[in-house]
Parts: structure tokens; C-alpha cells; sequence
């Protein structure tokens, strides 16, 4: 087996937050989510400068697989914990959840507040049924078509994430099962797994009628992300023990370059019969686990607010639809139209990244910490009661 590398010993830290180059990636992530969403706001942008702003979306993806890698992190670093499983679930609910509950409350205030401001009388917005509003407080909107994508915007990523973190124990003792035969078996039932799992997926979207086209529940789905967070966990796994890390530079910039150029072409082909749109997470899946590892080698490239941006990503997520929807709404009504899309596209997406990285920081003190200690405190109490 090869010799550890350098991200070996980073599971030694503490706080598995101060790896540099994941806060960045995460900053990375969060600013091209904000982009596209704030495009979608400004009317008459260029054909090219929309093609080029809806890769934003693929920041999500960029998500997953930083997501992955540092449960990998967690995991390896809290073996042999007491009720390790246990701890884990309480961890990621108390991360995830408090943020994502006050999405839901804030969200359905305001919607509510604008419709009836529209109409004239107190209504509530559309969409924000008992069981809709249920199905997004259980995070299990990702499996229920009319919850998953509108409660909370963007909320479709928050329901995969969980489901996904349903599935990592199993899928983590399944990869380090795997990586017992060497590199060479660990990437053959790596590519077999995935090929055998993309042959079930389109045999399941087959038998449900529905295929998987751009941006619609099925490709929203676990189902279609999946692969995506576990490209993150074979990147773990090849830079813990087979040395991936220490591919030169150029190696790296060269995949990232191909792999990006792979999610493109299949993004806008129609050359095939099958849909292809399916494998788009899984390409720019693969292009950013390169991508990761540009940002664990070159430090020049994570710059501190880059980094302070990723750590409260989350919350950015959350938050920045007030800003890049609502609030470019209100200021189209007073210098939109003046044919300079572009400038407005700048400035939206500016103020955007300004006000939600602010409104963030608060969001981090109130809630995020708030919830991510009562979480501990939970664990602490369990640690105290065990014989």
C-alpha cells in the first residue's frame, strides 16, 4: 500500500472545518449556486453569457462531493466511538435541521405576506399544504414531487443530502471493503458498481414513465445524485491510501478541463437515443474531484474570504434566494430594462453575495452554532449515562 499522504494526516485536526481547501471549495460552491440564481433574474442576458451561467447549478454537485469526502474524514476520524452510528445521525440532524426549519417558517411567511399583499386579503401561498410543509420538516421532500423543490428554494439539494446521509454508513463500510484488494480492484468494483447502478436507474425511470430530463424530480432525485457523493468517497479513498493527492498540477487542471468539457457536450447533445442528461451530476462530479485536488495542493488558491464564505455556505444557501430572486425582482422595477443586462447581472450578483455572506454571518451565530451544540450537548449526555 502506498505511502499516507499528506490529507492522512489532516484527519488528525480537531475540527474537521479548518481543512483550507474545503471551506474554499464550499465558497466555490456557494458563489456559482448564487450565479445562476441571480441570472435568472435579470431579462435579455446574451445567449452566451446564459449558457454560461447555468453551470452555476452544477455548484450543488460541487456540494455533494465535498460533502462526501469530509463524512469520510468524520468517519475515520471517530471510529471505535461508542455508539458511533447513533452519534453520527444526531450530528448531521442538528447540522442540518435548525437552519433548514427556520427556511421553511421564513419562507412560508413571506411568500404568504406577498401573496396577500397581491390579492388583497390574508392567503397562503401556493404550495404550502400540511402534508407539503410535513414532508420538508421530515426531509422526506426529496421522495414527494410537490414538496421537494418549493417549500424552501433550492430545498431539493437539503432532501438528497439527507437521504444520502441515510445511505453513508452502509456505502462506507462497502468502500472500505472495497479498498481492501488494492487500487487496481478498488477501481474495477468501483466502475462496475456504478455501471450495474446506472443500468438499475434507467430500468427504474423506464418502469416509472418518466425519463430523466433537465431539472426535474427524477434527475433532482437520490436516485440520479447518488453517484455523485460517492465519486466524493472514492476520492477519500485513493487520497488516503493510494497517493491521488501527490498527481502533479497539470495532471489535475488537464482532467478537470476534460471532464468539464464532457459535462457540457452532454448537458446540450441530442446525438444519442438515451437521455443523457442523467450523467451530467456524474461528469462534473468527476471534473471537481480534480478540482479538489487543485485546491489541496495549491494554497495561493484558498484565500481567507474565500474560505470564511464556504463555512457559512450553508447558511448562504439558504438565505441568498431574498436577494437573488425577490430582491432583483424589486430593483428590475427600477433600472432594469436599460439594455445593459450585463451591468445588472454584475451588480445583483454583487449585492447578492454581499448580503447574503451578512445576513449569513448572523444566521451562523443564531442558528447554525445554536444547533450544531445542542447536538453535542445531546452526545455528552449520552456519553454521561453509559455504563
Amino acid at each position: 500500500m502506498a505511502n499516507k499522504s499528506p490529507v492522512t494526516d489532516l484527519t488528525n485536526k480537531t475540527e474537521i472545518g479548518k481543512l483550507d481547501h474545503i471551506d474554499s471549495l464550499r465558497g466555490i460552491a456557494i458563489l456559482m449556486v448564487m450565479l445562476v440564481h441571480t441570472a435568472q433574474s435579470v431579462p435579455e442576458l446574451p445567449r452566451w453569457a446564459l449558457t454560461i451561467t447555468k453551470y452555476g447549478q452544477l455548484g450543488v454537485q460541487l456540494f455533494f462531493v465535498v460533502s462526501a469526502i469530509t463524512l469520510c474524514l468524520s468517519a475515520d476520524r471517530k471510529s471505535g466511538e461508542s455508539q458511533g452510528t447513533k452519534k453520527y445521525f444526531i450530528r448531521r440532524f442538528f447540522r442540518i435541521a435548525p437552519l433548514y426549519y427556520f427556511g421553511i417558517i421564513w419562507y412560508f411567511l413571506f411568500r404568504s405576506a406577498q401573496t396577500s399583499l397581491e390579492a388583497g386579503t390574508l392567503q397562503t401561498a401556493d404550495s404550502y399544504t400540511l402534508i407539503n410543509m410535513l414532508a420538508n420538516f421530515s426531509f422526506t421532500h426529496g421522495f414527494y414531487p410537490p414538496a421537494h423543490n418549493y417549500i424552501v428554494p433550492g430545498g431539493w439539494s437539503i432532501g438528497t443530502e439527507m437521504a444520502f446521509y441515510l445511505c453513508f454508513p452502509l456505502l462506507f463500510l462497502m468502500f472500505k471493503k472495497m479498498d481492501q484488494g488494492g487500487v487496481f480492484r478498488f477501481l474495477l468494483f468501483f466502475l462496475l458498481t456504478i455501471g450495474c447502478y446506472y443500468i438499475f436507474e434507467n430500468w427504474v425511470v423506464a418502469w416509472m414513465g418518466t425519463p430523466v430530463e433537465k431539472n426535474n424530480f427524477i434527475y433532482y432525485n437520490l436516485l440520479n445524485q447518488l453517484p455523485v457523493f460517492t465519486l466524493g468517497m472514492l476520492a477519500y479513498f485513493l487520497t488516503r491510501n493510494y497517493g491521488a493527492a501527490k498527481l502533479p498540477a497539470v495532471i489535475n487542471l488537464l482532467f478537470l478541463g476534460l471532464f468539464s468539457w464532457l459535462t457540457i457536450f452532454l448537458w446540450h447533445t441530442d446525438s444519442f437515443p438515451q437521455k443523457t442528461f442523467m450523467f451530467v451530476p456524474f461528469t462534473a462530479g468527476l471534473a471537481f474531484v480534480f478540482l479538489y485536488h487543485l485546491f489541496a495542493q495549491i494554497r495561493m488558491l484558498n484565500f481567507s474570504i474565500l474560505q470564511r464564505i464556504g463555512q457559512v455556505s450553508y447558511s448562504m444557501y439558504i438565505l441568498h434566494f431574498l436577494f437573488a430572486w425577490y430582491g432583483a425582482e424589486y430593483l428590475n422595477k427600477w433600472f432594469g430594462g436599460y439594455g445593459r443586462p450585463l451591468i445588472e447581472l454584475g451588480i445583483y450578483y454583487l449585492l447578492t453575495i454581499v448580503l447574503s455572506f451578512a445576513l449569513a454571518m448572523l444566521s451562523e451565530k443564531f442558528l447554525e452554532k445554536p444547533g450544531i451544540n445542542a447536538g453535542r450537548r445531546l452526545i455528552q449526555k449520552m456519553d454521561k449515562t453509559q455504563p
